[in-house]
């Protein structure tokens, strides 16, 4: 199957806008929170779909990468990829796990990975919520280490049926302290990419958004954009929580 963009020029800039808008209200937020640190981003489409990927190169240590797969699907199906060089995800997990230092990533570092994950892509859900109206159920983060083009494959399939061109949109995040980099690789058919630019609006109110099952703590910690002034460890109870819990779970 041929992967394209599918989109004009002008549908590419203002999809690239309202992305930017939702990580820089959300996303980057809780980020630099979990961090403790500020965050800086960069929004763009590959243009030429996931030969972009396939052609990144990276030092022989770094091919394969630490990556968490999660996906919304109700009025609209977007696949989220978060992709990390294996030494960008020691510092975060050490970072989450209180630790100096991580020399691999183990199941309690996996899990601490995951969990960033999904509140990062839940802070992005529910400013895709409100900017556009649309309800979306979040899947489990699935954790997994492979090639970077082998990762997104899956996900470009299941993105691409029944249509066959996807937007492949790459967002790259880096702490501005530790430069810990990571890339939040959203992909999304054509037809969804189109349905999010007609009922985005930049005048819709903050409004409520479930993720499939109820979690009033990552409701109350996605609330509002103030998350900054909530440093990580121990004065920061609804983050804790919420972590401690995905520890324990593993």
């Amino acid at each position: 199957m041929t992967v394209l963009v599918g989109i004009n020029s002008e549908e590419a800039q203002n999809l690239i806008r309202v992305f930017d808008q939702y990580i820089t209200s959300k996303t980057s937020v809780a980020l630099s929170t979990l961090l403790n640190e500020s965050i800086t981003h960069n929004v763009k489409i590959l243009e030429c779909g996931i030969s972009d990927i396939k052609d990144i190169k990276l030092d022989p240590d770094e091919i394969k990468m630490c990556a968490v797969r999660l996906n919304g699907k109700g009025d609209t199906h977007i696949e989220i990829l978060y992709t990390i060089q294996q030494k960008h995800a020691k510092k975060i997990a050490a970072k989450l796990l209180c630790q100096n230092e991580v020399c691999e990533i183990d199941e309690m570092g996996a899990s601490a990975i995951q969990e960033v994950a999904n509140i990062m892509t839940g802070s992005f859900f529910n400013a895709l919520s409100n900017g556009t109206g649309f309800r979306v159920d979040l899947s489990t983060p699935n954790y997994t280490n492979d090639e970077l083009h082998s990762l997104i494959d899956t996900s470009v399939k299941d993105i691409a049926k029944p249509v066959e061109h996807v937007v492949i949109t790459d967002v790259e995040l880096i702490g501005k302290s530790s430069e810990t980099k990571l890339h939040m690789i959203i992909m999304q058919n054509t037809v969804d990419a189109r349905k999010l630019l007609a009922n985005h609006s930049d005048q819709i109110k903050e409004q409520q958004c479930t993720f499939g099952q109820q979690n009033s703590e990552l409701d109350a910690l996605l609330d509002g954009t103030d998350l900054q002034s909530y440093p990580v460890g121990g004065q920061n109870s609804e983050l804790d929580a919420i972590i401690d819990d995905a520890l324990k779970e593993k």
